[in-house]
């Protein structure tokens, strides 16, 4: 979490999993996975969440910044509810919000590490939120089979995604889909805890993530 000093003022990143309330608070899981070093998957996105908490009224401006500059492709959204809308950086605003943020490595982009930055000013007092991503070897095939991960894994049905960030959500997981057809299925049920978990922690799929992204 980072704060400003002396004030009420916050801007924290989160999993693209943590479930976030109106006021910016987590309400799961519980303790929410820590995002200062994450990785992300070449020729695929990789998404997270900001939260800024201000007092209403308070003016800000929020930057994400990136070095070296373009080593992947930033897009950000606000969150209305369930819906996105596309934003340009900065973004100026005067209540929290929470945002949704997109990154895309190129399939050829180098494996390194790149300093991707939400930085908050408000009133000339500024905050910056020290992320250093991952790029990683793992590659998402060009073609990413239409199926959620427990579909492949278990052969259960899933319902259709509706709102804008579930079908971001399951766009991502396809992606992992796509990745998981040379990896273990047995290994990949252990991750999630078998077919029949339905655990009340929304981050129990970031072990599953984290194996693919390891993979070479």
């Amino acid at each position: 979490m980072a704060l400003l000093p002396g004030s009420a003022q916050s801007l924290r990143v989160y999993s693209e999993f943590a479930r976030i309330d109106a006021s910016g608070n987590v309400t799961a899981p519980a303790q929410p996975r820590e995002i200062l070093s994450p990785a992300v998957v070449r020729n695929g996105f990789t998404s997270f969440q900001i939260v800024v908490q201000v007092k209403s009224g308070t003016p800000y401006w929020l930057y994400v910044g990136e070095n070296p500059d373009n080593a992947v492709k930033v897009s950000m959204y606000r969150e209305i509810g369930e819906r996105l809308e596309p934003l340009t950086s900065p973004y100026h605003g005067d209540a929290t919000q929470i945002f949704w943020l997109d990154l895309f490595a190129d399939r050829d982009a180098i494996v390194r590490r790149v300093k991707i930055e939400p930085e908050l000013d408000v009133e000339d007092d500024w905050v910056v939120y020290p992320m250093e991503i991952r790029v990683m070897d793992a590659r998402v095939p060009d073609q990413a089979p239409a199926r959620s991960m427990m579909n492949f894994l278990c052969g259960l049905p899933v319902a259709p995604p509706v709102t804008d960030i579930e079908k971001l959500r399951r766009r991502n997981e396809q992606q992992d889909v796509a990745l998981a057809a040379t990896a273990s299925k047995q290994e990949l049920l252990a991750r999630i805890g078998g077919c029949d978990n339905r655990g009340a922690n929304p981050e129990s799929y970031l072990r599953l993530r984290d194996y693919l992204f390891r993979m070479r």
